[in-house]
């Protein structure tokens, strides 16, 4: 995290996403309409909104690879990552044009025998140079990370 202020404390854990709006206005200009969506949106750190990811548990994370239609023999990755919001919802984001990935699990030693991702805790997105996107995801025992052009974000009841 490199704008939202992230760390395990005694008792939980601090997040404060309170300078991220600034950031956002600041590459605003840069950012496709859907990713510009998620992240201006104002229910996205708001953890008791059921648009929220705050909590949700990864249900699903997909790989995408496909041949382009325009462009001949070239090939593009996509990535969906399906999870249940905290509220029973179905929450989806579907990345676009992945230039690449990375998904790191931890062991887990609360609670015993829990070999699952976790809950979502905090995510940031951030404009790089060379105009793709940054997406972490921190979850209580994993991190993904993706570089993309683009992410779309749907939530169903």
């Amino acid at each position: 995290m490199k704008i939202i202020q992230f760390s395990e404390t005694a008792d939980g854990y601090a997040m404060d996403s309170s300078g991220y709006p600034a950031y956002v206005a600041q590459v605003m200009h840069r950012v496709p309409a859907d990713a510009l969506a998620f992240m201006s949106a104002p229910w996205h750190y708001a953890h008791r909104d059921e648009r929220c990811p705050h909590d949700a548990r990864l249900q699903k994370l997909v790989v995408l690879e496909f041949e382009e239609e325009d462009e001949g023999d070239a090939r593009a990755n996509g990535i969906e990552i399906h999870l249940v919001g905290a509220y029973g919802n179905r929450l989806l984001l579907t990345y676009s044009d992945v230039q690449s990935y990375s998904v790191e699990k931890t062991k887990s030693d609360w609670p015993a025998g829990d070999r699952s991702h976790g809950d979502w805790l905090i995510d940031e997105m951030l404009v790089l140079d060379d105009d793709l996107l940054s997406h972490e995801i921190v979850f209580t025992q994993a991190v993904i990370r993706i570089r993309h052009r683009d992410l779309q974000y749907t939530v169903a009841p």
